[in-house]
């Protein structure tokens, strides 16, 4: 039987961080990046559709803010919803995320995958931590990285299987909702 070790959030997290302020423009270039916001992280997901575009021009963003493939985003402010968690694996283009969200990264001894899952079975717990008053909620970092804890294996290897395990069932259930969307637009 593998042996299991449980830490804070804190401990197992290599890199936390807000997002930008950015300055926000419509037009395309070779000088502009996505900004993903609070709208773009929904249903344990990440969507560019209501990503905007932010003016490298204007003002230049820290190479750790820029999102890597396997980041894990959290909603950091806004009531309903502060707290909802996404892992992001596709990015079509430099992306960073601005101030109303989370970056987080895992250290070496978490599979990246893992993490993620692992994060994303917290999101109940992580939306708890929201403070403040109505309109103006906000996650606490501290708390976050204190009181959020991770069980894992500490055979990386064991990690990777369990997190490919539920990886396989979230294509699973993303299959059916794609026919489900199908056949309701052929009744509809």
């Amino acid at each position: 039987m593998a042996e299991w070790v449980e830490k804070s959030l804190g401990e197992v997290t290599s890199y936390i961080a807000k997002g930008i302020p950015p300055q926000y423009t419509d037009k395309y270039s070779e000088n502009v990046i996505y900004v993903l916001n609070q709208k773009c992280n929904r249903d344990y997901s990440v969507s560019y559709e209501q990503a905007r575009l932010h003016d490298l021009s204007k003002k230049k963003i820290a190479e750790e803010k820029m999102l890597k493939s396997g980041d894990v985003l959290i909603n950091s402010t806004g009531e309903g919803t502060a707290g909802r968690v996404a892992q992001l694996w596709n990015i079509p283009s430099q992306t960073t995320v601005d101030g109303h969200m989370i970056i987080l990264r895992p250290t070496s001894e978490v599979d990246t995958l893992y993490y993620g899952y692992a994060i994303k079975a917290q999101q109940f717990m992580i939306e708890s931590l929201a403070e403040g008053s109505t309109g103006q909620t906000e996650i606490n970092r501290k708390r976050l990285q204190e009181e959020i804890t991770i069980s894992y294996p500490k055979d990386k290897k064991k990690q990777h299987s369990i997190a490919k395990i539920l990886e396989e069932i979230d294509k699973k259930i993303e299959v059916n909702n794609q026919i489900n969307r199908n056949l309701s637009e052929k009744v509809a």
